[in-house]
């Protein structure tokens, strides 16, 4: 009998190097993505399901579409832009989540300048956070005030938030994030990668799961369903 992990299994050291764990879910982001906001309320608890956890990746997804692509934005697109914004607001009407009808495009820089400079212990709830307030609460992500409320309802003091809007620092590490992210292939958002394997989409959360539950194991698609997320 084969003893050989599905690839689902790969492990990677932890923190504490006694021990070993399986490798991260990362979960690319644009803060300017409403599919990320919907995606971002169930990509936690299908990782902790299957035992890993969640390494949150904002990166700016212009720079991946217009630059390197050379495609136009998708809300700048004919037919496109229609689209999505239906779209968009059926499917989160089928997901139970609250949507702002205002879809318009905003500045996502003071806000990922904010995530990078929160520090690592913050990411995952200010991220999750940021989502919400652009996306279910309709807030300017671009206005410092409001940056620093969203940022204290995660424990982020305003006196940092003001350091990482200043510092040259968060600035480069908003540059350096998105050539990550393009390197490993990314191009939409949200999109999540386990080991080698791209999922894009809120529309693939289903397909990540079945493949952090069986590896690469595609052949037959006995168990797998197109429902609703839960």
């Amino acid at each position: 009998m084969s003893t050989t992990r599905p690839s689902s299994q790969k492990l990677t050291h932890c923190a504490n190097q006694e021990m070993h764990c399986l490798s991260p879910v990362f979960f690319y982001f644009d803060l300017v993505s409403p599919y990320a906001y919907l995606a971002s309320n169930y990509i936690d608890p299908i990782a902790k399901k299957h035992g890993r956890e969640v390494q949150w990746k904002p990166f700016r997804i212009g720079v991946a579409v217009v630059k390197v692509m050379g495609l136009k934005p998708a809300m700048d697109t004919p037919l496109k832009n229609d689209y999505i914004r239906t779209d968009v607001l059926r499917l989160a009407k089928v997901l139970g989540l609250p949507i702002t009808s205002n879809l318009e495009m905003f500045d996502p820089i003071p806000a990922q300048r904010l995530i990078h400079g929160a520090g690592t212990e913050h990411r995952a709830g200010l991220c999750k956070a940021l989502l919400k307030a652009r996306w279910a609460d309709n807030l300017d992500l671009t206005n410092p005030t409001i940056l620093t409320h969203v940022a204290e309802t995660v424990g982020v003091s305003p006196i940092t938030v003001q350091e990482a809007l200043r510092k040259p620092e968060t600035r480069l590490a908003v540059r350096q994030a998105t050539e990550a992210a393009i390197l490993d292939g990314v191009f939409g958002s949200p999109t999540c990668r386990v080991e080698e394997e791209l999922f894009w989409g809120v529309d693939r959360l289903w397909l990540l799961e079945h493949y952090l539950a069986q590896g690469e194991n595609y052949s037959g698609a006995d168990g797998i369903h197109f429902t609703k997320l839960s």
